[in-house]
């Protein structure tokens, strides 16, 4: 079942009133701008191959994703393996991105709004920067982005704030101006550390049931729905 906080319900809250007019829009990668997932499984099964574990299946792989591989391959992996298999995982995902990473819908019409209204663009994402990096260039939307920062740029990955902070930093912005839009429980924690709104889409690693228990400002389908905020003057 989709589920959606629709704009008739907010457009009087104390909700919606708190995320109009933003000046500065952070975004997430993974779920939320882009889909890899295929490429994050294949890359994946690869590592467990190559160290003599046996497979797991999308779904399991799709869940764990969002932490950064810091993370993501202690999942999969004994203690012992886990440098070994990082090793493997980044330089293989380097290869498996080509053909395997695409923009979610709306994706591209939403950073064009924003950057045609003169609104600040940056990526926060707890991905290494070189695949983030390398990712965003594949996809062509690179002139879209002020400012980006990656797990491997930070002491504190999310849902520590310190990416949040550092972008708010750069800007000079105040956090009442800004927003965080995810795809994660996590990213909503991020938001909430930080001081800042949480827009949250539904397209990415975290269940429904997660999304509503973390309480965002706002939960959108899609991202054309964030284009239609921005028609409508509610961001």
């Amino acid at each position: 079942m989709v589920y959606s906080r629709g704009l008739d319900f907010l457009k009087n809250s104390s909700i919606i009133q708190s995320i109009m007019k933003k000046k500065l829009f952070i975004f997430d990668l993974d779920g939320t701008l882009m889909d890899a997932y295929q490429a994050i499984w294949e890359t994946l099964l690869y590592t467990l191959a190559s160290l003599g574990y046996g497979p797991v299946d999308f779904e399991t792989a799709k869940r764990a994703v969002g932490h950064g591989d810091k993370y993501y391959i202690p999942v999969f992996f004994k203690p012992e393996d886990v440098e070994r298999a990082r090793k493997i995982y980044r330089e293989y995902h380097l290869k498996s991105l080509n053909g395997k990473v695409h923009l979610l819908p709306g994706a591209k019409q939403l950073l064009e709004k924003l950057k045609n209204t003169n609104r600040f663009i940056a990526v926060a994402s707890n991905r290494p920067s070189e695949s983030g990096l390398l990712i965003i260039k594949k996809l062509g939307i690179e002139h879209f982005f002020n400012y980006t920062i990656f797990g491997d740029q930070v002491t504190n990955q999310k849902p520590d704030p310190e990416m949040i902070i550092k972008v708010l930093q750069f800007f000079k912005v105040e956090k009442e101006n800004a927003v965080f839009i995810g795809d994660m429980d996590i990213d909503v924690i991020t938001g909430k550390k930080a001081g800042i709104d949480t827009i949250i889409v539904t397209t990415g690693s975290s269940t429904l049931d997660q999304i509503i228990e973390s309480n965002p400002s706002k939960i959108c389908n899609n991202l054309f729905e964030i284009v239609d905020m921005l028609d409508k003057q509610l961001l």
